[in-house]
């Protein structure tokens, strides 16, 4: 059986429902089958309620109730259907299955118009309710109700699987108990067990897990195919296994993987009742196993069912979504700072914040236009790839933010989205190394290429705007006069503007350039960044 992580596992417990099937093929009496049956059905199916109806002769009579409203409710001897109150059976609902020999359902959230007029439904009002009529060899033997209150998940395909089949079980118990009370003879007895064992066999061949019974000292007890192809064990080895244990014909003989093994040893040793985990094989595949203590009514240890499924293809998937989840997390962070890519996955609103102290950088390359008349295309963007890489180092060396690229000009920003008391020497520094990382291009590839550098320091709002092709961006007046300092600097030169100059002064060397025109703001003195203070 899958584990619980499976994306498609069934939540009925198939172990309990093993147990389950075992327990009622395994009674005779029929009054302690019903008794077993409608406790079992009510256990697996999380139902709060039902009772079992029994053919007897030309009339129906009840034979078990298990309550919710009455917890202690018994009944000493079978009680005629025609002697219930209207308002304790849903009346109208068994009849329609016992006259049709069809299932019935109930379903509060879809009620069937057939049953809606019944007493009984106005008098409880029960979230979902289920019929299901108890036929052998075209005879009906009565019918089974289950009921809940609170929720309809009885009605899940799931479950509704797992009661038919324990259902039918039911009714070839009853016939089985009904014939064994006139069989005189052991081998009649035989086959009419035998009968029941091949269709618990049918069962377990037709589920998609590998299926493996061993009893209280090991022996194998039962298996399916579906088990043998899993772990390519021949058939005819298992069928030759009479004495031992499993565990000794595993470890000396089919040498399978270790994995499986102490899987197989722990189960006998753990405390606890059900085991998973995943076996991962030499040759890749991924095999979930599943493992469960059969006991007893009265808690009397009979063995072990496991049950494995080959869930390397979900592995898998598991593993390229999570690969693929990663690929866009680090797409998202190339694109955007790591706090508002976060802010993102969980809105899709415009979002933007204002930042007081902030340091913004524009760099230009002067001469790339004419340098580009002289380089193909792919040359020319290998070259500006090569530039804006040692740029994007510098940016990570410092913790600084990217903001965007524009051709041949580089925007980077100090001092958000996190603040820092630093942002302005930051921002210095890199754009230091930025004219050096220009002489080395110029240098190392010969050409004649430089770079015009504006810094200004103030007040920016910062955010996202728009629904596709996220781009985290700046606004104000900060950065128009950034720009400007670059656009109105000179080549192979640092302008900063009075406000980056005033917090660096004292750390960075500085020539004053004097007042220059600019457009918006009037005249504005400037300085040209030099180095730093030795």
């Amino acid at each position: 059986m899958s584990a619980t992580n499976n994306v498609n596992q069934s939540q009925v417990n198939l172990v309990a429902a093993f147990q389950a099937a075992q327990d009622i093929a395994r009674e005779l009496n029929v009054d302690k089958l019903v008794e077993i049956s409608l406790s079992v059905l009510l256990r697996i199916s999380k139902a709060k309620s039902g009772f079992i109806i029994l053919a007897d002769s030309q009339e129906y009579t009840i034979a078990a109730i298990i309550s919710e409203r009455s917890p202690n409710l018994e009944i000493d001897q079978r009680l005629a259907l025609t002697c219930a109150e209207p308002s304790s059976l849903p009346m109208l609902m068994v009849r329609y299955t016992l006259d049709n020999r069809l299932e019935t359902i109930w379903n509060q959230d879809n009620p069937d118009p057939h049953f809606a007029d019944d007493p009984y439904w106005l008098a409880h009002s029960p979230q979902a309710g289920l019929c299901i009529p108890l036929c052998e060899a075209e005879e009906l033997l009565g019918a089974i109700y289950l009921e809940d209150s609170s929720s309809n998940q009885l009605l899940q395909v799931e479950y509704l699987q797992v009661l038919r089949s324990l259902s039918q079980q039911v009714a070839i118990s009853l016939v089985r108990s009904r014939e064994l009370s006139s069989i005189t003879q052991r081998k009649d007895f035989e086959e009419a067990l035998q009968r029941s064992n091949s269709l618990l066999k049918a069962q377990r061949e037709t589920s998609f897990d590998g299926v493996l019974a061993v009893d209280e000292q090991g022996r194998i007890v039962s298996y399916n195919n579906q088990f043998c192809e899993l772990w390519q064990i021949p058939d005819s080895v298992l069928q030759s296994v009479e004495y031992g244990g499993l565990l000794s014909l595993l470890q000396h003989h089919l040498q399978l993987p270790d994995g499986l093994v102490e899987a197989l040893e722990n189960a006998y040793d753990s405390p606890e009742k059900y085991t998973q985990r995943e076996i991962y094989l030499a040759d890749r595949r991924v095999i979930d196993c599943y493992s469960g203590q059969v006991h007893s009514p009265e808690g009397k240890f009979y063995g072990m069912v496991w049950y494995f499924r080959d869930v390397t293809e979900r592995i898998c998937i598991l593993q390229e979504l999570r690969a693929e989840q990663e690929r866009s997390e680090r797409l998202l962070l190339n694109m955007l700072p790591e706090k508002i890519a976060k802010k993102l996955k969980h809105s899709r609103a415009s979002m933007a914040d204002g930042f007081e102290e902030v340091s913004v950088l524009f760099a230009d390359i002067v001469g790339f236009t004419e340098l580009s008349s002289h380089m193909s295309p792919v040359q020319l963007v290998g070259l500006l790839n090569r530039i804006f890489s040692m740029f994007d180092s510098l940016c990570d060396h410092y913790k600084l933010e990217k903001i965007k690229t524009i051709g041949d000009a580089y925007m980077v920003v100090s001092g958000l989205p996190e603040p820092r008391a630093d942002h302005a020497a930051a921002i210095a520094s890199m754009a230091l190394d930025m004219q050096k990382s220009i002489s080395q291009v110029k240098s190392r590839e010969g050409i004649q290429i430089s770079m015009r550098i504006g810094i200004n320091s103030g007040p920016v709002i910062a955010g996202v705007i728009g629904t596709k092709k996220f781009i985290y961006d700046l606004w104000g007046d900060t950065v128009n006069v950034a720009s400007r300092m670059e656009s109105l600097g000179s080549p192979k030169a640092i302008q900063v503007t009075e406000e980056t100059y005033s917090r660096l002064r004292d750390q960075f060397n500085f020539e004053q350039r004097g007042l220059i025109p600019v457009k918006g703001k009037g005249e504005m003195m400037t300085y040209w960044l030099v180095g730093k203070v030795n």
